[in-house]
């Protein structure tokens, strides 16, 4: 219902965490009881929060060749990270409700959001957003904002000969593009806007519970509100055609129940707004000019092959990497059970490089790969709703940077990423000719 709280229930409250069923031999016994005779479930205690923020893709190799699901402490999440046990366990909600008591999307965003609940209250929340993100509408408004965006960007860049394509370009574009999108004040720059990001992003990667991450969203949270609070509350007496405005009036109740109901469906779009077309575009480019003969195939047809360097850069590397879910009692993946209440990853990283489904080569940039769905944009009725305007916003973006700087190329300096839930380039370094 609209502007209520969700409370946990006492049941709930009791249930063991993933942690305890699987460090402690009480647990053990007690899933044993609830699910008759079973082996010890398989646990990857070597690897740390360091390894996965560094490079989580031997991780995750390494997972889909030993199990169909194992328990990672330091996280303290059982990890899905095959392509056919991700898209199953993400289209039911049955057996992996979205809820899940002290989830990292909850306490870093300030309570119940699109992505932390399922049926109705889902579809009540999901609902605001879909109008500024239709097919139709993005692509009658998104173009020429970009457009415009671009060439600002590029104009100020071309005579340097130089730039970080990240910090530069993609990002500012994003937030911009975004920013406008939703409604969010001219005064609202890309320096808010980045920060804004990085803060909620330390919350709601925060499966560690590290209380420095905690402390920087929950104080980045309490920026937004202060922000958006005067926003909203001239929103209240003259509604816009925005998303702001849309998410604000979408139920009754009063003034302050309804900005506690919509906040943090708001700053959940502020994350995914900048990560997937954002970030997505310098792991795009970061492709392209790492492959010489694919860039000069795009350059020939971009038309035709930006569309499909932007499709393959987002499986290549997912900007937003897990889907976390509850294990409901039943929930088995791959035959393996889980025990009720267990924090269960479902990783589409992993999946989207499964040799199951892409072959061998899955781990290599191919705008050539035969075209089909990722789970970049995850799947059912959580699927991104997104979609289509990161799509537009990268196929523009991409074309305009490599129409705008002539023989564009890495800088020679090492391309580094970073991040598990969320990945991208740490900088992308590039030169051309001014």
């Amino acid at each position: 219902m609209c502007g209520a709280r969700d409370e946990l229930t006492a049941a709930d409250r009791r249930i063991p965490s993933a942690s305890t069923v699987a460090r402690n031999p009480w647990a053990v016994d007690l899933l044993s009881d609830t699910i008759g005779d079973v082996s010890p479930l398989p646990t990857l205690d070597d690897v740390t929060v360091a390894d996965l923020e560094h490079d989580p893709y031997p991780v995750y190799a390494r997972l889909r060749r030993e199990a169909a699901v194992a328990f990672l402490p330091a996280v303290d999440v059982w990890m899905v990270t095959r392509w056919a046990d991700v898209e199953a366990a993400s289209k039911q909600p049955d057996r992996f409700p979205a809820a899940v008591p002290g989830g990292t999307l909850d306490l870093a965003l300030g309570g119940v959001n699109v992505l932390s609940v399922d049926g109705e209250r889902h579809s009540e929340l999901r609902a605001p957003l879909r109008p500024s993100m239709r097919a139709r509408q993005v692509d009658a408004t998104l173009p020429a904002t970009v457009e415009r965006l671009c060439a600002g960007l590029l104009a100020q860049l071309r005579p340097h000969g130089a730039a970080d394509l990240m910090a530069d370009y993609f990002e500012p574009v994003s937030v911009l593009a975004l920013a406008h999108t939703l409604g969010l004040p001219e005064e609202v720059g890309v320096a808010t806007l980045r920060a804004w990001f990085a803060g909620l992003a330390a919350g709601t990667s925060n499966y560690e519970r590290d209380p420095a991450k905690d402390a920087l969203a929950r104080s980045t949270s309490a920026d937004i509100d202060a922000v958006v609070r005067p926003v909203l509350e001239r929103l209240d007496s003259q509604p816009g055609a925005d998303m702001l405005s849309a998410l604000l009036h979408a139920c009754p109740g009063s003034f302050e129940q309804r900005m506690s109901w919509m906040l943090p469906t708001f700053k959940l779009v502020l994350i995914g707004g900048l990560q997937e077309p954002g970030h997505g575009g310098g792991t795009v480019m970061h492709g392209l000019l790492s492959a010489r003969s694919q860039l000069d195939a795009v350059l020939r047809r971009p038309d035709e092959l930006v569309a499909a360097a932007v499709h393959e850069g987002l499986r290549w590397v997912a900007p937003i990497g897990n889907l976390l879910r509850a294990a409901a009692e039943g929930a088995e993946v791959g035959g393996t059970p889980l025990s009720a209440g267990a924090r269960v990853v479902l990783n589409v990283a992993s999946a989207n490089r499964d040799e199951r489904e892409w072959g061998t080569d899955a781990d290599r940039f191919d705008i050539a790969r035969p075209r089909r769905g990722s789970g970049a944009f995850g799947f059912g009725a959580h699927a991104c709703i997104g979609v289509h305007f990161a799509r537009v916003l990268l196929h523009v973006a991409v074309r305009a940077l490599l129409d705008g700087l002539p023989n564009l190329r890495l800088d020679g300096g090492e391309v580094a990423y970073h991040g598990w839930e969320y990945r991208s380039p740490v900088s992308l370094g590039v030169i051309w000719d001014a």
